[in-house]
C-alpha cells in the first residue's frame, strides 16, 4: 500500500471535490483574513470596478486546500495512499485568480499530475507537479494553479 515518487502516474484529471460560495461565507472569511471593502462591505464593493461582494483569491485557494486534504483523507481511509509522513512541498507557481467569485457561484476543483523531476537537494524525494483548476458552475476557469510536492522516493532494497 502506498505511493513512493516512483508510482505515481501522469495525467488523469481527478476531481476533488466543489464548493458553493456565499454571501455569508465570503464576508466572514474576508474579515477575518483579507478585510478589503469589495470582500466585506456590499455598498464600498458595488462600487468597486467588481460591481459587488466577490470573495477573496486565498479563500479560493484555501478552499482547494481544505478540498484537497478531504480528497487525501478518503484515499488513505480506503487504502489507496499512504498518510502525508512522506510528503513536503516547496511551495507552488502560476497562481492565478481569473475571474471574479461571487455569491451563488459553486467552484468544482481539479488536480492533474503533470511532471516529475529530481530534487538534487533531497535526492531522496522526487518533485511531483500538479495542475489545478476552480471551474464555476458555468464551465469557466475562474482559479488555477501549479502546486509542488516533494514526495519520497522507494528506500532501496
Amino acid at each position: 500500500m502506498g505511493v513512493w515518487f516512483e508510482d505515481v502516474p501522469l495525467g488523469g484529471k481527478v476531481t476533488i471535490g466543489s464548493y458553493t460560495f456565499t454571501e455569508e461565507n465570503i464576508i466572514a472569511f474576508a474579515k477575518k483574513y483579507d478585510p478589503q471593502p469589495f470582500h466585506i462591505d456590499k455598498e464600498a464593493a458595488a462600487l468597486s470596478p467588481y460591481g459587488g461582494i466577490i470573495a477573496s483569491g486565498w479563500q479560493t485557494a484555501l478552499v482547494w486546500m481544505k478540498l484537497m486534504i478531504a480528497h487525501r483523507n478518503a484515499a488513505v481511509a480506503v487504502g489507496e495512499v499512504r498518510t502525508q509522513e512522506n510528503y513536503v512541498s516547496p511551495g507552488f507557481r502560476d497562481l492565478k485568480w481569473l475571474k471574479p467569485v461571487r455569491p451563488g457561484m459553486t467552484i468544482t476543483y481539479t488536480n492533474e499530475s503533470i511532471a516529475k523531476r529530481d530534487w538534487k537537494s533531497l535526492p531522496q524525494y522526487g518533485l511531483l507537479e500538479g495542475y489545478n483548476e476552480g471551474i464555476d458552475q458555468d464551465g469557466t476557469l475562474v482559479y488555477s494553479f501549479i502546486n509542488r510536492v516533494l514526495i519520497a522516493r522507494k528506500p532501496a532494497e
